[in-house]
């Protein structure tokens, strides 16, 4: 999705189970890298559960869970993560097998196999292809039901640019359900998670077998989600449920030579799109390229209410990291992981995954007084009727709105504020009689403005 989507969205413990537990965990050489961190980042971030996958040098050195199950015990090392978009490179890996075995072709049309009634009288349907999707070219928005309409709608020429859709996977599975008369968890188990022993991974579950091992979602203060069902059902872009073990043998799986033909392997990683300067669009897969030490990364992430996920390879050096998080906030443990175990290139696959400028071109926080800051604290409001409050934290400002991780704002000038990890600013605006009326959120041209109703204190 873009940049300011992404935003939009967010603003609009020990790995060994101490009951008897048939999986061990892979402690070795990594663990005291991180356990100290990531104990203080939960804290920090209100997340109860982070998962922990690291894969050097084609081996899994490390799988860990830390904190609590909803019940007080110990998190099991196979307790059950939803990973929200990660589900969408799991897919794309399920594709690649029957382009590899000759049996589905990359480049053919989809119309012959599925039609959505939305755009069957469009003639773009019979040109849309599972290049286009898994590029995410389809022509659909993210979701029919954020278009204006409610209904599937091409709102571009397929192939021709670059917009993030659910709406695709979902077209290219329906599509490759009829031709082999098969469904997506039928074909997933036979055709991935069964050769890769990924035993507790699914596409559809009931949510209720094994619910004592399952992440519960919660907010960005710490506080459970109103969720009352956890089922999930067949879907090729979001919902998958799955172990940090799995993933990772996912991981491992991706990065062998031997996992497509050479061919596939070589579009996988290619630029298909550019989603901007820094990062472009492969299959299925963000690709960052020109990394320090002739490193280029594939990666995606997921993001969802109380849901966090990543999964980042680096197939040249076959190193990778996954990571797994229950809150709101678990992004930004995602991110703090990644800069600490891998330090230089971790900063750059970081910055250039959210941000569009070069590290050295980043802007620099200035002091500002907590008199200044103070006035700029209060409720606003978003235009959709959705209120955040900001205040004062020992860096500048905090965003906070229900249901979104918690954002820093950092001071750039005593009216603009920026965010560490992405490209959009608040600037806070006043009115005739220089009192501070409204906090805009800026991204290049787009901007949405969030009037203050009422001061903290």
């Amino acid at each position: 999705m873009n940049r300011l989507m992404f935003l939009l969205i967010l603003l609009t413990t020990s790995c060994k189970n101490e009951n008897s537990n048939p999986v061990t965990a892979i402690e070795l050489n990594a663990a005291h890298r991180i356990d100290a961190d990531i104990k203080q980042w939960q804290q920090e971030l209100k997340l109860p559960n982070v998962g922990l996958g690291i894969i050097e040098n084609g081996k899994i050195t490390m799988i860990k869970v830390y904190g609590k199950t909803a019940t007080a015990k110990n998190a099991p090392i196979d307790m059950l993560f939803n990973v929200a978009s990660v589900t969408k490179v799991i897919f794309t890996e399920l594709v690649l097998k029957p382009i590899a075995n000759g049996d589905w072709n990359l480049d053919k049309p989809l119309y012959q196999y599925h039609i959505d009634p939305d755009v069957a009288a469009d003639d773009r349907h019979k040109r849309i292809t599972t290049r286009h999707i898994l590029s995410q070219q389809s022509g659909f928005v993210n979701w029919r039901w954020n278009h204006p309409t409610e209904k599937l709608t091409f709102d571009f020429e397929p192939g021709t640019t670059y917009n993030y859709s659910g709406e695709g996977m979902e077209y290219l599975r329906k599509a490759i359900e009829i031709k082999f008369n098969k469904s997506l968890s039928h074909l997933s188990d036979s055709l991935l998670f069964e050769p890769l022993t990924m035993d507790k991974t699914t596409h559809s579950w009931d949510g209720k077998s094994d619910y004592d091992k399952f992440s519960l979602a919660y907010d960005s203060d710490g506080q459970l989600h109103d969720i009352k069902d956890h089922s999930t059902i067949d879907n090729a872009a979001d919902d998958l449920i799955t172990t940090v073990l799995d993933l990772a043998k996912f991981g491992q799986y991706v990065m062998r030579d031997q996992s497509v033909s050479e061919t596939l392997f070589n579009e996988r990683k290619k630029s298909q799109v550019e989603i901007n300067p820094n990062m472009s669009q492969g299959l299925g897969w963000r690709v960052i390229n020109n990394l320090s030490n002739g490193e280029y990364a594939i990666q995606h992430g997921g993001n969802d209410i109380g849901v966090a996920s990543l999964i980042v390879l680096l197939p040249k050096s076959k190193n990778g990291l996954v990571i797994l998080t229950n809150g709101d906030s678990g992004l930004f443990m995602c991110n703090n992981i990644v800069r600490k175990l891998w330090s230089t290139i971790g900063t750059e696959i970081i910055h250039r995954s959210y941000r569009s400028k070069r590290i050295e071109d980043s802007p620099k926080p200035i002091d500002m007084s907590t008199e200044k800051l103070a006035l700029l604290e209060g409720q606003y409001v978003q235009p959709s009727g959705r209120e955040l409050s900001i205040s004062i934290n020992k860096n500048g400002l905090l965003l906070k709105m229900p249901g979104t991780p918690n954002l820093e704002l950092l001071p750039e000038t005593n009216d603009t504020f920026f965010l560490l990890d992405f490209d959009p600013k608040i600037v806070f605006t006043k009115n005739k009689d220089g009192i501070i009326d409204a906090a805009l959120i800026v991204e290049g041209e787009n901007v949405i403005r969030c009037e203050k109703i009422k001061n903290t204190k």
